[in-house]
This record gives C-alpha cells, structure tokens and sequence, in this order.
C-alpha cells in the first residue's frame, strides 16, 4: 500500500502524513543531540501549547539520565525546533513482551519413536536423557 498515492486522493490524509514526518523527522534530530545509548529508549511525544518539548523514556535508566542531560541541551534543541522553550521527560514503559509458548505438537508416532531411540542410544547417556525428557514432557 502507498500511502503517498492515498495522500494525494484525500487532503486529510495528506495533511496527517505530513505532520507524522515532521514528528518523525524532530525526533530523529533530537535523538542525534542525545547519547547513542539512550537513541532506543526515547521517544520524542509533542511539543505542546506552551512550547514544552514532551520527551518519553522507556525506563528508569533513561529517565533519569535524560533529567540530568536535557536542560544542557536545551539551546541546540532549540535551533532544532524554534517552538521548543522548555524540555519535560515523562517515563512511558514499552510494554514488555509476551511469553514465548511452545506450540510445538508431536504425534504418538513420534514420541514412540524418541522413545525407542533413547534405548538404542542409552550408550549416549546424555542423549538418551534428552530423549527421554522430550518425551515425557510431551506426553
């Protein structure tokens, strides 16, 4: 899907792709002022009505490092955004990751299989225990 054509049939449209380019475009230029280590744990959010850049950070870490930073960066911020008149980080979480579950299915068919490898192989103890754990486990 290009959104530049749909841009073009719809004005609302357009007018959203453009301001989601310029945010993306202020964050990449407030990210380069920022230390590599923190680029993936800050979001720049707004710039709100009284000119306040609104910072996220991920976690506490980048939190209080962007604190004790961002009234240092100020003036270069600035130059980037001539709207920009105070700085405030806010902590943001990213929401953490869901579990890994294991769909893995075997057929009776194959767990006897593994299980009659694990004695032929019991001259390989390690390999035959790993058998046997996988089987028991998936029956």
């Amino acid at each position: 899907m290009d959104l530049d054509q749909l841009g073009k049939r719809d004005n609302r449209l357009a007018s959203l792709l453009a301001q989601a380019q310029q945010w993306h475009r202020l964050d990449r230029a407030i990210k380069k002022l920022l230390p590599p280590n923190l680029h993936g744990y800050t979001q720049v959010a707004c710039i709100d009505a009284e000119g306040c850049l609104i910072i996220l950070a991920a976690n506490n870490m980048a939190l209080s490092r962007l604190r004790m930073i961002a009234p240092g960066l100020l003036t270069q911020m600035q130059h980037v955004d001539q709207r920009i008149e105070s700085v405030r980080i806010k902590a943001a979480p990213k929401p953490d990751k869901p579990a890994k579950q294991n769909m893995l299915t075997l057929s009776e068919n194959a767990l006897d299989a593994f299980d009659d490898s694990a004695e032929r192989v019991a001259h390989h103890p390690d390999l035959a225990a790993a058998l046997r754990k996988l089987v028991n486990k998936r029956r």
